[in-house]
């Protein structure tokens, strides 16, 4: 048998060759587990780096949260839900008032009360140990002589005795006087609503001040605030009705009367410039304006009340409907206005040129006034409310047949609500 040797050969280096590839596919095979082994390892430290930073940051945020239990206990400690509450317009029922010491007593009980329940009602998670901040702001001689009026206090009575008692009652109960002004209780209600939305201890302000458009503006840029109550008493204004829509609102009805106090007291003609509150004069309807008012024949061209003071005694002005209207007086200062009141000038005897009670009169008559303190002695006299009321037809009346106040809201304001929003353009003179 005859080998070829070349063949052989050829054949031979062939399965080295192979023998060679075989070799080298373990040599790459061992060489990638090796390197797989080697990022497994590290992935394993990493995964156990992790473990140990993930247990670090579970113990670190125990920490945390207990550290925030903790303040939120200390917190809690420190919280507080504020009332405001505008006692001109939001009255105590009369059973408090004529209650003395006691009465206040009772009615900061049933306040507390109620404020507690509401606060339970819209908030299940509220700390029970929350305390109750109530200020009650109000012109207190003011508020007293209403009282008196709507025959709720006797004519020698007062509100002491009812303010202490209530303050009595809880050491964060406080009823003070704002001093004389319906603008002396907004300031003070307005200062501490702003103080205390901004205060992180104050949970809720509660806002006791219903039938008062004056406060829309305060509350007009918290619209939607969910630590916001507004508590009725007597209806909502306007503007407060349309507010109250964007807050949580409820009624105290143990607490707050639900309409304005009646003045039932009846008062003497005004004559001097002594400011008075008579009966409301009701608003007459067309039947009794008719009757009250001679047929007036309206000018085609309507004039607007023109500015300066308007001598008595010579035309009364009246609108569309024959309602008289006050030209608008522009008194020369508040601090003019104040000498003048002090001075005691007989209104009639200046403005109208005699006085029916003569050498009697306990108001002075004396020299002429000057221009000016004419004008400032017209806008005093108009302070007292005339009883004849809108259709008054007394030429040389001096009394005010309209509130005076531009803009006033008619909330806590002296004249009746038949007072405010006067047509104030005139169609006639008679």
């Amino acid at each position: 048998m005859v080998y070829d040797i070349e063949n052989m050969k050829r054949r031979y280096d062939q399965a080295c060759a192979i023998e060679d590839s075989k070799d080298k596919i373990v040599e790459d095979l061992f060489s990638h587990i090796e390197t797989l082994y080697c990022e497994m390892r590290k992935q394993r430290d990493d995964i156990d780096d992790k473990k140990r930073l993930i247990a670090s940051f579970k113990a670190e945020n125990k920490k945390y949260e207990n550290d925030i239990d903790n303040m939120c206990h200390d917190q809690a400690k420190l919280s507080f839900v504020t009332v405001l509450v505008d006692g001109d317009g939001m009255n105590f029922p009369e059973k408090f008032i004529q209650g003395g010491h006691n009465g206040g007593h009772e009615a900061a009980r049933l306040l507390i009360q109620a404020v507690e329940a509401h606060i339970q009602k819209i908030d299940l998670k509220a700390s029970p140990t929350t305390r109750c901040r109530i200020l009650v702001y109000a012109n207190v001689e003011g508020l007293a002589k209403a009282y008196r009026d709507a025959n709720v206090l006797r004519a020698d009575e007062t509100l002491t005795s009812f303010i202490q008692g209530f303050n009595k009652e809880d050491a964060m109960c406080d009823f003070t006087d704002a001093g004389k002004g319906k603008e002396c209780t907004d300031f003070k209600l307005r200062a501490h609503f702003e103080q205390d939305i901004l205060n992180v201890h104050c949970q809720r302000i509660i806002f006791c001040a219903s039938a008062d458009n004056g406060y829309a503006r305060v509350l007009g840029p918290h619209r939607g605030s969910e630590r916001i109550s507004l508590v009725r008493g007597p209806p909502f204004a306007s503007e407060m009705k349309e507010l109250a829509e964007s807050f949580v609102s409820t009624s105290f009805e143990e607490v707050f009367m639900s309409a304005k106090l009646r003045t039932a007291r009846k008062v003497s003609p005004c004559s001097t410039n002594t400011v008075i509150t008579p009966p409301r004069t009701p608003t007459p309807n067309y039947a009794s304006a008719a009757k009250a008012a001679p047929l007036l024949q309206p000018s085609p061209t309507v004039v607007p009340a023109a500015m300066g003071p308007t001598k008595p005694g010579l035309s009364i002005c009246v609108n569309a409907r024959g309602q008289r209207v006050d030209r608008h007086v522009r008194y020369s200062s508040r601090d003019n206005v104040d000498e003048l009141k002090g001075r005691k000038l007989c209104n009639r005897f200046h403005l109208v040129g005699s006085c029916t009670y003569g050498d009697d009169c306990t108001h002075k008559h004396g020299p002429s006034l000057s221009p000016r303190e004419l004008t400032d002695l017209t806008h005093i006299a108009r302070l007292s409310i005339c009883p004849n009321g809108l259709f008054c037809r007394e030429v040389n009346c001096t009394c005010g047949h309209r509130c005076p106040r531009e803009n006033c809201s008619g909330y806590g304001c002296r004249f009746p609500d038949s007072m405010h929003g006067v047509d104030t353009n005139i169609v006639s003179m008679i």
